[in-house]
């Protein structure tokens, strides 16, 4: 028998502003022009956990100490 596959872990817009330290209007604002992945579940937004994580990685810089190196 297979094993079940890992859930997907969903955020509603508020858990996932509160996640990012965002704003709501600035998690729909991102939805809006497409920056952030996300769901409709039934009409909702939902998004998830792992693609909130990427989009925080992307925006990652390098410090300018460890360019100099």
């Amino acid at each position: 028998m297979k094993e079940p596959e890992a859930r997907l872990a969903l955020l509603t817009p508020d858990e996932a502003a509160s996640m990012l330290r965002l704003s709501k209007a600035s998690i729909y604002r991102l939805v809006e022009t497409r920056a952030l992945p996300f769901y409709r579940v039934s009409g909702s937004l939902r998004f998830a956990l792992k693609d909130l994580e990427q989009y925080i990685t992307r925006g990652r810089m390098e410090s300018v100490m460890h360019e100099r190196r």
